[in-house]
């Protein structure tokens, strides 16, 4: 029965890495690995999120605190810590993607539109706490 079972477990790692390889691996970055990152803001609303309004990717609110991202490079649910060019920072979960935002680029949801705006686009630097 071991035997089986240990039989079946390697058939299956085999064909997941014939199938995925190694790239679903590689795309999630390491805990404490800093990314650089261009930041850009948005807010709620049809203004900046269009036909979802209100929702998330994840069918959350958006809100202060929550940022899109490309899952290939930031999976959803991640916690993450954003520090600004400033050297501040601030913890925010991924709960969000959106149509621009590819490979290394997060946008980062705000209260207000005006705050969006202030917000502009930065380097900033991106550890996935998990």
């Amino acid at each position: 029965m071991m035997k089986k079972m240990l039989l079946v477990f390697s058939i299956a790692m085999a064909l997941q890495i014939l199938v995925f390889g190694n790239a679903a691996m590689a795309a999630e970055p390491t805990s404490n690995s800093a990314l650089n990152i261009v930041a850009t803001a948005y807010a709620p609303g049809p203004h900046d999120n269009g036909k979802w309004g209100n929702l998330t990717h994840m069918g959350t609110q958006v809100r202060p605190g929550i940022i899109a991202v490309d899952p290939k490079v930031i999976p959803l649910g991640s916690r993450v810590y954003i520090e600004f060019p400033d050297g501040h920072g601030v913890e925010a979960v991924a709960e969000d993607t959106g149509g621009a935002i590819k490979g290394n680029r997060i946008d980062i949801a705000m209260a207000s539109v005006a705050e969006a705006y202030d917000f502009g686009m930065q380097n900033v630097k991106v550890t996935v706490l998990k």
